[in-house]
């Protein structure tokens, strides 16, 4: 298979422009956005013209690939599917894996389950990586070696053979963010996501009680390095959950995103909620088209949540007009999703949450 033309720039040679490269300046413009302490309130934000470079041009597509269990083979179950996709040649290349290992319930749905991370291993290869790893940075609990063992995630590394990096321990990398989102000038990433070809987001599809929902963009968390920005990466939260995700996503340019829709989270997400089943996985190139389509078939409004706003202006494209699916069509599908209680008729939970550090 073979990438898009928009995709044909290696991310080495992008990662090393973005760091050390001054962002330009650029004339500003608004729509409508939210205060970083409530992400459904309104409130000007400005998005300058170099920003909007970044969006994703022409037609996205999202496939949406029928598995019922986690006692299937998720590869071989959708393998046949897969020949309709567009998705990357990884040939020669090293290829980055980041499942959701935020934390841990015993019961609930918290992880990427270790059989879908098997399926994005194999599929990795599939599509003709050199090398693969996989890689997490745990936003809540620091024993990693306890979230690999109880979640099976570790058992699951082992049993592919590919190795495990915490990307909170990692090295780390300086980058130029001056035209980020947050107003960091710099921003600070895990060295093996920085040297990385290719970076899949590897997601469990959830309710989230600051951003309406988790997928494949809010998965990028987990990327940020705890030896610097500390637990649960305090200072994004601080300027913005919303304007951070943006700026992962730019940074480091996923090279699609393979999201876990079997079993999914509704109510107090993304860590207390209870188990959904929808029987899915979601998988394509444009992660703002995939986690707008996700928030479809959630019965969510992609326009109701600040983060999906800012990535249909300066990621790809969130509206349905915009999106080819590949598989059932979203209306076939959708489940309402009980809702965190900080997303109810109290804004004031919300804007107390959005001090909290959980």
């Amino acid at each position: 298979m073979s990438s898009n033309s928009d995709d044909e720039l290696n991310r080495r040679d992008f990662l090393k422009v973005a760091a050390g490269t001054a962002a330009a300046a650029a004339v500003a413009t608004s729509i409508e956005g939210c205060s970083q302490s409530d992400p459904n309130l309104p409130s000007p934000l400005h998005i300058t013209d170099e920003q909007r470079s970044w969006r994703k041009k022409g037609r996205s597509q999202v496939g949406i690939l029928a598995c019922q269990s986690y006692e299937e083979d998720v590869f071989e179950t959708i393998k046949p599917q897969l020949s309709s996709l567009h998705l990357p040649d990884f040939k020669n290349k090293s290829v980055v894996l980041k499942p959701n290992m935020v934390e841990y319930r015993e019961g609930k749905p918290v992880t990427t389950n270790p059989a879908v991370l098997i399926a994005a291993i194999k599929l990795a290869w599939h599509l003709g990586a050199k090398a693969v790893t996989v890689a997490e940075g745990p936003g809540h609990m620091r024993d990693t070696e306890y979230l690999l063992d109880v979640t099976g995630l570790g058992k699951a590394c082992k049993e592919m053979d590919v190795p495990f990096v915490d990307l909170n321990l990692d090295d780390i990398v300086e980058f130029d963010n001056k035209n980020g989102f947050t107003k960091l000038d710099q921003f600070f990433l895990p060295k093996t996501i920085a040297e990385a070809d290719a970076v899949v987001s590897v997601p469990k599809l959830k309710t989230h009680h600051w951003v309406g929902l988790t997928c494949s963009m809010k998965n990028l968390f987990g990327t940020v390095p705890g030896r610097k920005y500390g637990w649960p990466k305090n200072l994004l939260h601080v300027r913005g959950i919303p304007n951070s995700i943006i700026d992962l996503q730019h940074l480091i340019k996923p090279a699609f995103g393979f999201v876990d829709a079997i079993v999914t989270m509704e109510g107090d997400g993304p860590i207390n909620g209870d188990a959904k089943h929808l029987g899915y996985i979601v998988l394509g190139q444009d992660l703002a088209a995939i986690d707008a389509t996700c928030a479809r078939i959630m019965k969510l409004k992609p326009t109701d949540y600040k983060y999906l706003r800012m990535a249909g202006e300066v990621v790809g494209n969130i509206e349905e007009s915009e999106i080819d699916v590949i598989g059932p069509t979203v209306a076939t599908i959708a489940q309402t999703y009980a809702m965190p209680i900080t997303f109810g008729s109290n804004k004031e939970l919300l804007k107390d949450a959005g001090s909290q550090g959980s």
